[in-house]
């Protein structure tokens, strides 16, 4: 069984439907969007959004862009599973190009030397990341990488000893869009530094370079 999980927040579910639509297209068993009840951002009662059909919400409390995969783990145990991002377009064979391999597959990686740290691959969830079934689940991040998920999640993977397999032809399906109103409204090198040093201090691994 395989499972695409996205989140998102509530000023960009009007905006939603091309991006769910591009996910059904990609012949998985679910596409899931994890949504939180209430947003520590964005306060007020959550109405969920049209979806397509084969679009189905799981609701989660809010733990930031992390939601996407952490919420979707606690519901489908031993399921691969596939998390994206709610601002991209996702071409057809998109889903057939990140599961064409064992194991860890991302569309998008970078070496943890671009942050100053070493022995450290960062996936990138906004081309796809491809979980095998039986994973183990993703602990929700501390505060300092509640927006820097891409860091907290692959550290995690490192700690278990995951390779990381760049699948650069999953990229090339990829098309991001600008829906403002951004998860992540945030001084991004100021974030990723903290989230360096919390990942550390937490997990033992990327020291400094």
């Amino acid at each position: 069984m395989t499972i695409i999980s996205l989140t998102s927040i509530p000023p960009r579910f009007p905006q939603l439907g091309p991006v769910l639509e591009s996910l059904v297209a990609q012949g998985a068993d679910k596409v899931v969007l994890a949504l939180a009840r209430q947003y520590e951002q964005f306060p007020g009662v959550v109405t969920p959004p049209p979806l397509p059909n084969g679009v189905e919400i799981i609701w989660s409390e809010d733990i930031g862009p992390a939601t996407k995969i952490i919420a979707a783990q606690r519901v489908f145990s031993d399921t691969e599973i596939i998390y994206c991002d709610d601002d991209c377009l996702y071409a057809p064979d998109w889903l057939a190009a990140l599961c064409d391999g064992p194991g860890i597959r991302a569309g998008s990686v970078f070496d943890a030397r671009r942050l100053k740290r070493r022995n450290g691959t960062v996936a990138q969830g906004f081309a796809g990341v491809r979980l095998p079934a039986g994973f183990a689940p993703f602990t929700p991040p501390p505060a300092a990488c509640r927006l820097a998920d891409d860091l907290w999640l692959s550290a995690q993977m490192a700690v278990r000893g995951a390779k990381i397999t760049h699948c650069r032809t999953a990229r090339a399906y990829v098309t991001p869009l600008n829906l403002g109103h951004q998860l992540q409204d945030i001084d991004r090198r100021d974030t990723y530094k903290m989230g360096c040093e919390a990942v550390h201090a937490a997990l033992g691994v990327w020291p400094p370079a």
